[in-house]
């Protein structure tokens, strides 16, 4: 690699935020992304935005972020399937066990569930996080084989430390292992379009 060339050089990511307690690591992983060279734009559901500020992700990102399904922050596009259309991969840092069974079932009841529904022929990557329990639920572990059958790339959960206290299987996986995810995602992409 050429001095200065960054292995997500000119890539487009779309990072979905969902309302976890791991939203926070969504900074330092969009700050990451940018730092790696990728362009990135970010979506975060109303409970996401409850744990992290909007303007915290704009500041590292230097771009806009998407919040509301009836809110245009820029001139008139039909956002949900703008987003998607621009994406060349999207990533769901946290995944909830909420939004995992959306996905999975194709309810667009918010903006980040409408923007999966539009961008299900991407490349996608989800690092859930969630409690234990809710990550061993029967219904999760299927909402979650539905995604993998369909495509969807996972990086975690993680055994560690979790906001109740306890040490089990939940955690969502540090934003370095999740940005070594995306760049071999996009070492991917780019060898198909060579």
């Amino acid at each position: 690699m050429a001095k200065g060339a960054t292995k997500l050089g000119g890539v487009n990511i779309l990072l979905g935020i969902s309302g976890g307690v791991a939203a926070y690591k969504a900074v330092e992983f969009a700050s990451k992304l940018r730092a790696a060279g990728a362009h990135v734009k970010c979506v975060m559901t109303e409970s996401a935005c409850r744990l992290v500020g909007p303007k915290s992700l704009e500041a590292v990102t230097g771009s806009v972020v998407y919040t509301s399904l009836w809110e245009s922050p820029e001139e008139y596009s039909i956002g949900h399937v703008s987003l998607a259309e621009w994406a060349d991969i999207v990533v769901l840092a946290p995944a909830t066990a909420n939004i995992i069974g959306k996905i999975a079932n194709g309810i667009c009841d918010d903006l980040l569930s409408t923007v999966f529904c539009a961008c299900w022929s991407k490349s996608v990557l989800a690092a859930p996080a969630m409690n234990n329990n809710m990550w061993e639920n029967p219904a999760v572990r299927h909402n979650v084989s539905l995604l993998t059958d369909r495509g969807f790339e996972f990086a975690g959960p993680k055994t560690g430390r979790l906001a109740c206290g306890s040490e089990a299987i939940g955690r969502m996986a540090e934003p370095q292992e999740i940005l070594e995810a995306v760049e071999k995602i996009a070492y991917r992409i780019k060898g198909k379009k060579r």
